[in-house]
């Protein structure tokens, strides 16, 4: 009876062992209405070539923080995207679009611009320090930031019309 109850707690424990864990949907870690860290980083393609951003000069205006990397496939695709929603917007000045790139080499960073077109600042985290403050496990990452600096959507997955509007909306913008 012993031996029958050993052998039956191993099969229990090697199931539970196996088991698959449930699905983890990977979210921001900064929470939406926690204020935004600060940041400064410098711009290597897009708009201002060899200038520099910091997040707390841009209060006043609601900012969108994409999280990329060139070789992210998601990303690539969702960044024409990006570039026609900026360029509808920019000319009022409703909103600053920052994409930050982690892990591709600095240098292609501008080549990677000038490919598609972009015209909102690329910056480079070199070191990680920006990803690891806002917890980035997965790209693309997109927070949507008020003018207050305060976290209002974090969408972790390429941007869709349905999630521009949204993150647009919790910052105050109304997209068609």
């Amino acid at each position: 009876m012993a031996l029958g109850f050993v052998g039956l707690l191993a099969v229990v424990l090697g199931l539970l062992a196996f088991w698959p864990a449930p699905a983890q949907t990977p979210t921001g870690a900064i929470p939406v209405g926690a204020a935004a860290p600060g940041f400064h980083l410098p711009v290597y393609g897009g708009g201002s070539i060899g200038s520099s951003i910091d997040l707390h000069a841009l209060s006043g205006h609601p900012v969108i923080l994409n999280f990329y990397s060139e070789s992210c496939q998601p990303c690539l695709a969702e960044v024409p995207y990006l570039e026609r929603v900026y360029r509808g917007y920019d000319a009022n000045g409703q909103f600053a679009l920052l994409g930050i790139n982690q892990s591709d080499p600095k240098e292609d960073i501008r080549t990677f611009g000038e490919k598609f077109q972009i015209t909102y600042p690329l910056l480079f985290d070199q070191g990680l320090n920006v990803n690891q403050q806002y917890g980035v496990t997965a790209i693309p990452t997109t927070y949507f930031i008020d003018s207050h600096g305060v976290v209002r959507s974090v969408i972790v997955q390429p941007l869709t019309p349905a999630t521009m509007k949204q993150g647009l909306a919790s910052v105050g913008i109304a997209f068609p």
